[in-house]
Protein backbone atom coordinates (compact mmCIF):
# COMPACT_ATOMS: atom_id res chain seq x y z
CA UNK A 1 0.00 0.00 0.00
CA UNK A 2 1.21 3.43 -0.89
CA UNK A 3 1.81 5.67 2.05
CA UNK A 4 -0.89 8.02 0.34
CA UNK A 5 -3.35 5.17 0.86
CA UNK A 6 -1.91 4.50 3.87
CA UNK A 7 -2.68 8.54 4.99
CA UNK A 8 -6.17 8.75 3.51
CA UNK A 9 -7.18 5.49 5.63
CA UNK A 10 -5.57 6.81 8.60
CA UNK A 11 -7.78 10.47 7.80
CA UNK A 12 -10.80 8.98 7.37
CA UNK A 13 -10.29 6.84 10.54
CA UNK A 14 -9.77 10.00 12.37
CA UNK A 15 -13.02 11.60 10.87
CA UNK A 16 -15.28 8.92 11.91
CA UNK A 17 -13.92 8.92 15.47
CA UNK A 18 -14.30 12.98 15.39
CA UNK A 19 -18.18 12.63 14.02
CA UNK A 20 -19.18 9.73 16.60
CA UNK A 21 -17.70 11.95 19.13
CA UNK A 22 -19.20 14.97 18.11
CA UNK A 23 -22.49 13.15 18.28
CA UNK A 24 -22.26 11.79 21.54
CA UNK A 25 -21.70 15.34 22.76
CA UNK A 26 -24.47 16.69 21.40
CA UNK A 27 -26.44 14.14 22.61
CA UNK A 28 -25.20 15.07 26.22
CA UNK A 29 -26.09 18.71 25.31
CA UNK A 30 -29.90 18.20 24.91
CA UNK A 31 -29.97 18.26 28.67
CA UNK A 32 -31.99 21.47 29.97
CA UNK A 33 -31.58 24.01 33.28
CA UNK A 34 -33.86 24.47 36.04
CA UNK A 35 -34.06 27.31 37.97
CA UNK A 36 -32.83 26.84 41.96
CA UNK A 37 -33.09 28.88 44.92
CA UNK A 38 -30.38 31.94 44.72
CA UNK A 39 -28.13 32.65 47.86
CA UNK A 40 -28.47 35.02 50.13
CA UNK A 41 -25.75 37.25 49.02
CA UNK A 42 -24.87 37.69 45.31
CA UNK A 43 -20.99 37.28 45.27
CA UNK A 44 -18.43 37.33 42.74
CA UNK A 45 -14.94 35.53 42.71
CA UNK A 46 -16.35 33.32 45.71
CA UNK A 47 -15.22 29.63 46.35
CA UNK A 48 -17.06 26.76 45.95
CA UNK A 49 -17.03 23.67 47.41
CA UNK A 50 -19.14 20.21 47.85
CA UNK A 51 -18.63 18.05 50.86
CA UNK A 52 -21.16 14.80 51.81
CA UNK A 53 -23.41 16.43 49.46
CA UNK A 54 -23.84 19.90 49.96
CA UNK A 55 -22.62 22.94 48.22
CA UNK A 56 -20.67 25.40 50.02
CA UNK A 57 -20.02 29.25 48.91
CA UNK A 58 -17.89 30.68 50.62
CA UNK A 59 -16.20 34.84 50.22
CA UNK A 60 -16.05 36.43 47.28
CA UNK A 61 -16.42 39.94 46.32
CA UNK A 62 -20.32 41.53 47.38
CA UNK A 63 -19.32 45.16 44.94
CA UNK A 64 -17.66 43.85 41.53
CA UNK A 65 -15.45 44.86 40.07
CA UNK A 66 -14.63 47.74 43.24
CA UNK A 67 -12.84 45.02 45.00
CA UNK A 68 -13.55 46.96 48.20
CA UNK A 69 -15.84 44.85 49.83
CA UNK A 70 -14.82 41.53 50.73
CA UNK A 71 -16.86 39.18 51.86
CA UNK A 72 -16.49 36.81 54.70
CA UNK A 73 -20.01 34.81 53.45
CA UNK A 74 -20.26 31.07 54.26
CA UNK A 75 -24.05 29.75 52.46
CA UNK A 76 -24.33 25.92 52.84
CA UNK A 77 -26.72 24.96 49.44
CA UNK A 78 -28.73 21.78 50.56
CA UNK A 79 -30.09 19.85 46.53
CA UNK A 80 -32.65 17.89 48.65
CA UNK A 81 -34.43 20.86 50.01
CA UNK A 82 -33.52 23.39 47.76
CA UNK A 83 -32.81 25.84 50.63
CA UNK A 84 -29.45 27.83 51.48
CA UNK A 85 -28.67 28.74 55.11
CA UNK A 86 -25.88 31.15 56.74
CA UNK A 87 -23.15 29.27 58.05
CA UNK A 88 -19.65 30.85 60.88
CA UNK A 89 -18.43 33.29 58.81
CA UNK A 90 -14.90 33.02 57.33
CA UNK A 91 -12.33 34.63 59.68
CA UNK A 92 -10.43 36.56 56.81
CA UNK A 93 -13.00 38.61 54.17
CA UNK A 94 -11.31 37.60 50.89
CA UNK A 95 -12.37 37.00 47.11
CA UNK A 96 -10.09 34.94 44.65
CA UNK A 97 -8.40 32.64 46.96
CA UNK A 98 -7.46 28.66 46.66
CA UNK A 99 -10.35 26.10 47.86
CA UNK A 100 -9.51 22.39 48.25
CA UNK A 101 -11.97 20.01 50.04
CA UNK A 102 -9.38 17.17 52.08
CA UNK A 103 -10.92 14.99 54.38
CA UNK A 104 -14.20 16.28 54.16
CA UNK A 105 -12.70 20.07 55.31
CA UNK A 106 -12.76 23.03 53.43
CA UNK A 107 -9.37 24.59 53.22
CA UNK A 108 -9.59 28.52 51.70
CA UNK A 109 -5.71 29.80 50.90
CA UNK A 110 -4.66 33.18 49.71
CA UNK A 111 -6.60 35.29 48.23
CA UNK A 112 -7.36 39.63 48.01
CA UNK A 113 -9.05 41.07 51.55
CA UNK A 114 -9.43 44.19 48.61
CA UNK A 115 -7.98 47.41 47.08
CA UNK A 116 -6.00 49.77 49.28
CA UNK A 117 -3.86 52.67 47.32
CA UNK A 118 -5.12 51.00 43.85
CA UNK A 119 -3.12 47.84 44.81
CA UNK A 120 -4.44 44.44 45.37
CA UNK A 121 -3.87 43.36 49.01
CA UNK A 122 -2.81 40.22 48.50
CA UNK A 123 -3.46 37.41 51.40
CA UNK A 124 -1.39 34.54 52.74
CA UNK A 125 -4.28 33.47 54.75
CA UNK A 126 -4.82 29.20 55.68
CA UNK A 127 -8.45 28.64 56.91
CA UNK A 128 -10.23 25.87 57.26
CA UNK A 129 -13.67 25.18 57.90
CA UNK A 130 -15.62 22.07 59.16
CA UNK A 131 -18.82 21.53 57.98
CA UNK A 132 -19.75 19.12 60.57
CA UNK A 133 -18.81 21.31 63.35
CA UNK A 134 -20.11 24.84 61.48
CA UNK A 135 -16.47 26.29 62.85
CA UNK A 136 -13.39 27.87 61.35
CA UNK A 137 -9.42 27.09 62.26
CA UNK A 138 -7.02 29.67 61.35
CA UNK A 139 -3.62 27.29 59.75
CA UNK A 140 -0.20 28.05 58.93
CA UNK A 141 -0.31 30.69 56.64
CA UNK A 142 0.89 30.53 53.26
CA UNK A 143 4.88 31.68 52.59
CA UNK A 144 3.84 34.31 49.88
CA UNK A 145 0.58 35.67 50.08
CA UNK A 146 -1.20 35.94 46.52
CA UNK A 147 -4.50 35.84 44.82
CA UNK A 148 -5.99 34.24 41.77
CA UNK A 149 -4.34 30.37 42.65
CA UNK A 150 -5.92 26.85 41.92
CA UNK A 151 -5.64 24.43 45.33
CA UNK A 152 -5.54 20.84 44.70
CA UNK A 153 -5.15 17.74 46.89
CA UNK A 154 -2.56 15.11 45.63
CA UNK A 155 -1.85 12.32 48.20
CA UNK A 156 -2.69 14.01 51.52
CA UNK A 157 -1.00 17.14 50.34
CA UNK A 158 -2.33 20.66 49.20
CA UNK A 159 -0.95 22.04 45.99
CA UNK A 160 -1.22 25.74 45.80
CA UNK A 161 0.00 27.23 42.50
CA UNK A 162 -0.74 29.96 39.68
CA UNK A 163 -1.48 33.45 41.18
CA UNK A 164 1.14 36.50 40.24
CA UNK A 165 4.02 34.08 41.00
CA UNK A 166 5.35 31.15 39.16
CA UNK A 167 6.38 29.37 43.08
CA UNK A 168 4.77 25.84 43.81
CA UNK A 169 4.23 25.33 47.32
CA UNK A 170 2.67 22.60 49.46
CA UNK A 171 0.67 22.19 52.47
CA UNK A 172 0.83 19.02 54.51
CA UNK A 173 -2.24 19.20 56.78
CA UNK A 174 -1.19 16.36 58.69
CA UNK A 175 1.85 18.40 60.01
CA UNK A 176 0.59 22.34 59.26
CA UNK A 177 3.43 23.08 57.39
CA UNK A 178 4.80 24.53 53.72
CA UNK A 179 7.20 23.17 51.32
CA UNK A 180 8.25 24.35 48.27
CA UNK A 181 8.70 22.31 45.14
CA UNK A 182 10.24 23.35 41.59
CA UNK A 183 8.09 26.32 39.89
CA UNK A 184 6.11 26.32 37.02
CA UNK A 185 7.78 26.38 33.55
CA UNK A 186 5.53 29.05 32.19
CA UNK A 187 4.50 32.61 33.07
CA UNK A 188 2.83 33.17 36.21
CA UNK A 189 -0.75 33.06 35.91
CA UNK A 190 -4.33 34.12 37.43
CA UNK A 191 -7.08 31.66 37.79
CA UNK A 192 -10.59 33.36 39.05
Amino acid sequence: MSKGVVLLFVLLFLTSLCIIVTKSVWAASGNSWSSKAPMHEARSLLGVAVVNGKIYAIGGVTESPSWVQCAGTTEEYDPATDKWIFKMPMPTPRASFGMAVYQNKIYCIGGTTGVENAQYVLSGANEVYDPATDTWETKASMPTPRMGVEASVVDGKIYVVGGDSSENLVYDPATDTWTTKKPMPVTPRIYS
